[in-house]
């Protein structure tokens, strides 16, 4: 059976990141795993922050609490964390599709696959990072780290139809396409809860798939098979 099916965090904006119970876990401490850090402590000061990072120079700076971080791969540490839960906050920063990267170490029988070329086409702005994996954009310039992700283009000032509306409607002969939303928790920062990353992996069954992530403009696919 073909279909198109999208996982999405339910919540609003808001009740992402409302309350101090509310943990965030950074995926990468990049360039932008830092922005994500900083404007997280900022806004969220009492909330626990946990920072996964597998280079071991990064991962040995000292943060004091309620921020912690943890040294390995990103994915290996979100498949086996016991300190971690469903309702927790996952933020990708990572250079990869955490999702799918997600789902293939999940399932021992899955891999990745070229990505047809007919899908390039769908895309807007695309860029292929090698045959299996393919990122896209509303935006041909560079946008602005701190955008809000309104209404408007903040920097055209045109309104835009979502990216993740777009990818959620794309058909591919022979292929399942699985949208997970990056919801916008901060200017320049959103994620999705690890929750989503179980149910995403629960959906994929025998068969092959296109794993998309996708917030309001931009937007990273993989494609994989399960046997």
């Amino acid at each position: 059976m073909i279909y198109a099916h999208s996982l999405t965090c339910r919540e609003s904006p808001e009740s992402l990141a409302a309350g101090s119970k509310t943990t965030f876990v950074i995926a990468g401490l990049g360039k932008f795993g830092w922005l994500a850090l900083e404007r997280l402590q900022r806004s969220f000061p009492h909330s626990r922050i946990i920072v996964l990072e597998q280079d071991g120079e990064k991962s040995a700076r000292k943060f004091s609490p309620p921020v912690s971080i943890i040294e390995g791969d990103a994915v290996s540490l979100l498949l086996d964390a016991p300190l971690l839960h469903a309702e927790d906050l996952v933020i990708p920063m990572v250079p990869f599709n955490l999702a799918a990267s997600y789902v293939l170490a999940k399932h021992a029988n899955t891999r990745e696959i070229a990505i047809p070329e007919e899908m390039i086409d769908l895309l807007p702005n695309p860029m292929v990072v090698n045959e299996s994996n393919i990122v896209c954009s509303r935006a041909d310039f560079v946008c602005p780290d701190d955008c809000p992700e309104g209404e408007l283009c903040t920097v055209t000032g045109k309104p835009r139809e979502p990216l993740y509306d777009a990818l959620r409607r794309l058909e591919l002969p022979g292929y399942n396409i699985l949208v997970q939303k990056s919801s916008q928790i901060l200017p320049g920062v959103g994620g999705y809860r690890l929750g989503d990353l179980h149910r995403l992996a629960h959906v994929v069954v025998k068969g092959r798939f296109v794993i998309a992530t996708s917030c309001k403009c931009h937007g990273t696919l993989t494609a994989i098979t399960r046997l």
